[in-house]
């Protein structure tokens, strides 16, 4: 009758999500204090490119071997703050996209496996004549189904 792909098979424990949702809000309290950059703000900003980290490593080390041409007010310890700042959030930013890939990834096949198995359910239920079947159906899937009628053959 129903499609069972069964893609995932996890439940989450009680703990589990207590430990989850803490680990959330330890994370968003310890990024609450960098300031959101919108869209229109990057578009504004000069936007180091992909690799000069070794460029700005040397610039700041002749920074530091020739301040005598550079203005009075020129202090290289903002640069190198920011420099730091960015070595250290870098790894941290690459393991958290891991992880909501991971999550991303979860909520796609349990979706996904629901989906594909009441399909089988639909069919069946429209076919015993059930009513109100198709009661909430929104634009996606009115096209979805559409397209199962029309060649006769659903889609997963």
């Amino acid at each position: 009758m129903a499609t069972n792909q069964n893609k995932i098979d996890i439940q989450l424990t009680e703990t589990e999500l207590a430990t989850l949702e803490t680990a959330i809000v330890v994370i968003e309290q310890f990024a609450a204090r960098f300031a959101p950059v919108t869209g229109a703000e990057k578009r504004n900003l000069v936007k180091a490119p992909d690799g000069s980290g070794d460029w700005i490593e040397n610039m700041l080390t002749l920074a530091d071997q020739n301040n005598d041409v550079l203005p009075r007010n020129f202090s290289a310890d903002p640069i190198r703050r920011d420099i730091k700042l960015d070595k250290v959030l870098a790894p941290l930013e690459l393991r958290l996209q891991r992880a909501l890939e991971r999550i991303d990834g979860a909520r796609f096949l349990a979706r996904s496996d629901a989906f594909a198995a009441l399909l089988g359910v639909r069919r069946k239920l429209k076919e015993a004549g059930v009513s109100g079947v198709d009661a909430n159906l929104n634009e996606g899937l009115r096209r979805f189904f559409g397209r199962e009628s029309k060649d006769d053959t659903p889609s997963p």
